[in-house]
């Protein structure tokens, strides 16, 4: 791989292909966007309006005009994609406003007006209408413009470029320091991988399958490097895994002059309440430098990679790390890995190429867009990955279909977890419950192909025999490919349990699959949610993606559903021969159905419940 000029290209690819995505999304009829999820219409909105201070940039409006402060909106349909932190755009034939959405509850969003757009976003409150809104995704070239900061930077300093080319493409070498370094409460496959990681003296690779324990790894990992006075740049794809990391580092020091977050407060809801984390939106090195109030000798700073990407961005500008610990690689693309790379000596990257992968372009011969930087990394130095192998999430039971599928049975269990013995006394999944930890649950409601009200019934029924036998909300997770789903099993939660509130469904989690990643829950169920797999609009690769059904089935830490309909493994060659994706899915298909042979199954078929 030539690097500069193939991330150059990678840049303005991703740029092109999301813009000729979004025109060809928007040049759809309303109905079809909407059942994309990626229009919302048809709703109810309230505005509530606000004063802004003077701004020697924005020349201040005046009544009847009023900038908007919230807009509430209401939708008893709502299909969308969208969620908490979502930019998108609300316009009539008149107006168009740059949102933020700051609160997601189950019909209803409340928007923001984004940060650098709020002097834009006024109306006037004495003749607006109420009718024809419609809210879109907001497509920003903000990504464009950062990462050509980061070919900027390397086009102008040939010592990073080659080194990062080195890597990039299995020319690297390490040495190691001989410094014997053992925690003691750490197993022998997490001590070898962190003290490869102290000592090595240009990268380290660490595999962390399900549950076993890399985060507490990593947390370790730094503690070790901010004794030695190290600048450490702890970064991920999601604020949500790097607030993971920073919590667990901060409960080792306990000192928040050398724990800090970079991001805004929707982005730091994991830690707001940690007490021992330092939380700004941005930070320069110069202001760090003059500050009495952060370490000056080992300091650990969380944030996107993007922060690094100044002058395009203002978060960490001039900040050098000696060393980046990248958590959750296997979600990292290539070209945004090298944002990461190109501010640091020494690279940590953490992942597992088991799990999800990161979105990119398909239709493009690039090497950056054919695998994450974790899979790429682990095809060029084989020697160099440091396997965590002990998982202390999954028993004995649950561990054997993702290390049969997946991990080529190098897991074991730790002697730590226990298998549910227990008696569930149900009203009506009885058999379910008082049986294997992990059971396939199958139906032939054929309902829909990114949302299925009859598995959403399922998983109230679910949930309410978990409810009579004592298990806390916050013990349980539901994920479903499709954000849809996600709605439509909370519509059926509030039916079902009108007493909900929303402080309840903030316990419960309900989510993607893709947002489960790096958590867990005694109780995991996923409802598949697509009744029509050949027929759905959605592609083939997302639905039978292996890492994906890797995820959801390694959550959970007693018992785990998985709720499909029978014809989502029980598609034949023949049928699947004469689809555009045949050849890219038959391989991953052979997966679903090994997990189908291997599950134990129970039938809920419209005569009722049988053990197939």
């Amino acid at each position: 791989m030539e690097v500069l000029n193939e991330f150059r290209q990678a840049i303005q690819i991703e740029s092109q292909e999301n813009a000729k995505d979004y025109a060809k999304v928007m040049a759809l009829q309303q109905n079809e966007r909407i059942t994309k999820g990626v229009t919302m219409a048809n709703f109810s909105l309230q505005f509530d309006f606000r004063e802004l201070p003077y701004s020697q940039w924005n020349e201040l409006v005046e009544y009847p005009f009023s900038y908007i402060g919230t807009v509430k909106i209401v939708c008893d349909e709502n299909r969308s994609k969208f969620k908490e932190g979502s930019n998108v755009i609300l316009s009539n034939d008149v107006y168009s406003f740059k949102m933020e959405i700051k609160e997601d509850s189950i019909d209803n969003f409340i928007l923001v007006p984004q940060d650098f757009h709020k002097y834009d976003c006024y109306i006037d409150i004495e003749s607006y209408s109420t009718a024809n809104w419609e809210l879109n995704e907001d497509k920003s070239d903000a990504t464009e413009k950062m990462l050509t900061k980061t070919a900027e930077l390397l086009s102008c300093d040939n010592n990073k470029l080659s080194r990062i080319e080195n890597f990039l493409n299995g020319r690297s070498v390490n040495s190691f320091k001989s410094n014997s370094i053992q925690v003691e409460y750490l197993n022998n496959s997490q001590n070898t991988a962190l003290e490869k990681a102290v000592n090595s003296s240009d990268f380290c690779i660490i595999q962390g399958p399900p549950g076993t324990g890399k985060t507490e790894t990593i947390a370790n990992i730094a503690q070790i490097l901010l004794g030695q006075g190290k600048k450490v740049f702890v970064t991920a794809p999601t604020h949500t895994a790097i607030n993971n990391c920073l919590n667990a580092i901060s409960k080792r020091l306990e000192d928040k002059k050398k724990v800090i977050k970079i991001g805004s407060k929707p982005q730091n809801k994991e830690i707001l309440n940690n007490q021992h984390i330092t939380i700004k939106s941005s930070l320069t090195y110069p202001t760090y430098q003059n500050s009495p109030e952060l370490h000056q000798n080992g300091i650990v700073i969380g944030a996107t990679p993007y922060s690094v990407c100044y002058d395009a961005t203002k978060k960490l500008r001039f900040w050098e790390f000696d060393v980046c610990i990248v958590d959750e690689a296997s979600q990292l693309s290539i070209p945004l890995s090298l944002a990461a790379m190109s501010r640091s000596a020494k690279y940590i990257f953490v992942g597992d190429h088991k799990q999800l992968d990161p979105i990119v372009p398909k239709s493009t011969t690039l090497e950056m867009f054919s695998e994450s930087i974790f899979s790429r990394l682990a095809r060029f130095y084989p020697r160099e990955i440091n396997l965590l192998n002990i998982s202390y999430r999954l028993n004995e039971f649950l561990i054997k279909l993702p290390n049969t599928l997946f991990y080529d049975n190098k897991l074991e269990s730790s002697k730590k977890t226990q298998v549910d013995t227990r008696n569930y006394d149900c009203q009506f999944h009885s058999n379910v419950l008082n049986n294997e930890p992990h059971i396939l649950l199958l139906h032939d409601e054929f309902d829909g192909v990114s949302d299925s009200k009859f598995e959403a019934e399922i998983v109230t029924n679910l949930i309410s025999d978990l409810a009579k036998n004592g298990a806390k909300l916050s013990e349980i997770g539901i994920v479903t490919p499709y954000r849809a789903q996600v709605r439509t099993i909370r519509r059926a939660l509030k039916n079902r349990f009108p007493k909900l509130t929303i402080e309840h469904f903030n316990s419960l989690f309900i989510d993607t699959v893709d947002s489960i990643q790096g958590q867990q829950r005694n109780y995991i169920i996923y409802s598949m949610a697509n009744s029509h797999p050949l027929e759905s609009k959605q592609r083939l690769d997302f639905f039978y993606s292996p890492n994906r059904l890797n995820v959801a089935i390694t959550r959970a830490i007693k018992k785990c559903f998985v709720i499909a309909n029978y014809k989502v493994f029980d598609i034949k060659d023949e049928e699947l021969s004469g689809h555009s994706e045949y050849q890219i899915i038959k391989g991953s298909l052979d997966i679903f159905k090994n997990y189908f042979s291997q599950s134990k199954k129970i039938e809920i078929f419209q005569q009722g419940e049988d053990e197939w």
